[in-house]
């Protein structure tokens, strides 16, 4: 039998159901089963479809309870994924990746960031409701009318006041000790009014935003400028350039 609760201090409730644990926004979702993200998503869904740009292949969009959301499932990358491909390790709850995820998330937006809202967080026990294994998954509104940095590169040069407005998102975020911990070209989302957000905070963390410590953002942005170049590389046309960078790193300074 599920048990929920709620706190009492903002929307977000919890339900758990055997081995399966949901952290969700009782504004936006009303009496979730604690396996939705795990077993249930497509089954509920009125409209889903997979997201083919940026990522490992393992994110949706989907149709839900009249929400318009992005749904991922946390994946390993690199060679572990060939023998461990979502298997995580945590015995405490709130140190799961989805768990943290969506807290950062719901603190970002009570700050102001341009990120999308947490709609709900899974985490599924396995192979036993006591192990200290677990695959996860969450679920976030979709932000309407945006492409990706990389797809608005890949069609259109972007103009200097655009560049400004991404070097001083990024740094509204360093300067709230924001890491973003995968910094690329497909996780800056642009919308009709060149308006810059920032989306997938897996891994994302909490530092020290003080003078002294401010080697981890310039290694942030350098991340960037990595996923920038190796873009051009791989697209026939690409409106990235030098001056491109120092427009973002001038806005990002000033």
């Amino acid at each position: 039998m599920s048990q929920i609760q709620k706190n009492q201090t903002d929307q977000s409730c919890f339900v758990h159901n055997n081995n399966c644990y949901l952290l969700y926004d009782g504004e936006l979702l009303k009496g979730p089963e604690a396996g939705l993200l795990n077993r249930d998503i497509f089954q509920q869904a009125t409209e889903y479809q997979i997201i083919t740009t940026g990522g490992r292949g393992q994110a949706w969009f989907i149709e839900i309870d009249g929400l318009s959301t992005v749904y991922r499932r946390y994946m390993r990358g690199g060679l572990i994924a060939r023998v461990n491909q979502q298997t995580y390790i945590s015995p405490s709850l709130e140190n799961t990746r989805s768990f943290k995820e969506w807290r950062m998330l719901q603190w970002m937006r009570e700050k102001g960031l341009p990120v999308p809202r947490p709609v709900a967080a899974s985490v599924c026990r396995w192979p036993l409701r006591f192990s200290p294994f677990y695959h996860a998954q969450i679920l976030v509104e979709r932000i309407p009318n945006v492409q990706t940095l990389d797809q608005v590169l890949s069609l259109r040069p972007l103009k200097i006041e655009e560049w400004h407005s991404i070097g001083q998102c990024i740094c509204r975020f360093h300067r709230e000790g924001i890491y973003h911990a995968d910094l690329n070209a497909n996780n800056i989302l642009i919308d009709a009014e060149s308006v810059v957000y920032l989306i997938d905070f897996d891994r994302g963390e909490m530092r020290s935003s003080l003078q002294k410590n401010t080697q981890w953002m310039q290694d942030n942005l350098l991340r960037l400028k990595r996923s920038l170049l190796k873009q051009r590389s791989i697209h026939k046309t690409y409106y990235y350039t030098e001056e491109s960078w120092q427009a973002l790193v001038d806005a990002y300074e000033m």
